[in-house]
């Protein structure tokens, strides 16, 4: 199941990651949630899967997107990919795998986290369900849920604008042990703008919500163990924008070398040493 709006060069990568599984799926739903047109994305995926285009003149919201596009599949298994993120090929077959092996009916795979100008992340976090109840760990791209298991908790909650993934995964763990494989199968892109870059006030208030509802199941252990990994999450930011800092200060003093040498009129030279330097090197690497 797909969700979209007015990204249809994302949307054409989506459609064309899912054509590409090794373990090709019955179908392909296509949720277009109030924006321009996209069948020119979805007949060239047509192709190779079927595709039902589920249209929505204005937008619902994402969680009424979610269970629209559930509520037109017809398979015993539903996965979810937002128009922004891509499946690894393997990924259905793995996380059907992972479901097959433990008798779950919920399954979920490692994930690759991509943010502009920042290095990949790998999200393969075990379940855990007292974890889950302070952090969302489970991407959507990497889920796969049971029709069956997805019904009995009632689908996406609506009257949530954002987190709407996160709180029905907390009603699915009431009932259910989530298979999970570490094998990354998927990848989380994160743009500006988008449900998973910085937070807007919705998100808080989307946030305070999930926790009065599921605040109960916490324990000091679940509290401790989520302030210890935010603290090391919090070293691990200010390692990286030290060694940024620094980068930056060597390119600074590097650019301030070259404007010098060129002031001096020696780079000419400098250029014409460094020619040498290289051939000399060659020569002793081949003996001559």
């Amino acid at each position: 199941m797909v969700r979209t709006k007015d990204r249809p060069a994302e949307l054409r990568e989506a459609l064309a990651s899912i054509v590409a599984q090794t373990h090709r799926p019955l179908e392909v739903v296509v949720v277009n949630d109030g924006g321009g047109p996209v069948d020119q994305a979805v007949h060239a995926a047509d192709r190779a899967v079927p595709v039902t285009l589920v249209r929505h003149p204005a937008s619902r919201g994402r969680a009424a997107a979610a269970n629209a596009g559930v509520s037109a599949a017809h398979g015993a298994w539903i996965a979810f990919l937002d128009d922004d993120d891509l499946y690894l090929p393997h990924h259905l077959g793995a996380v059907l795998e992972a479901a097959r092996l433990a008798g779950a009916q919920v399954a979920y795979a490692g994930c690759r986290l991509e943010r502009p100008d920042q290095p990949a992340e790998i999200l393969a976090f075990p379940f855990d369900r007292e974890a889950l109840r302070l952090a969302n760990f489970v991407p959507t791209c990497a889920v796969l849920i049971g029709r069956a298991a997805l019904a009995e908790a009632g689908g996406f909650d609506e009257s949530l604008n954002f987190l709407e993934d996160w709180e029905l995964w907390l009603r699915l763990a009431q009932r259910h042990d989530f298979a999970f494989t570490p094998e990354v199968t998927s990848v989380y892109r994160v743009r500006p703008g988008t449900v998973g870059g910085e937070m807007a006030p919705e998100r808080w208030q989307a946030m305070e919500q999930l926790f009065a509802r599921h605040w109960d199941g916490v324990t000091p252990r679940g509290l401790t163990a989520r302030l210890w990994r935010l603290e090391r999450d919090i070293a691990a930011w200010q390692r990286r924008a030290l060694a940024a800092e620094a980068e930056a200060e060597r390119q600074r003093l590097e650019n301030r070398f070259v404007r010098e040498l060129a002031d001096a009129g020696l780079l000419p030279f400098v250029y014409r040493l460094s020619r040498l330097v290289s051939w000399l090197r060659g020569r002793r690497g081949t003996g001559a």
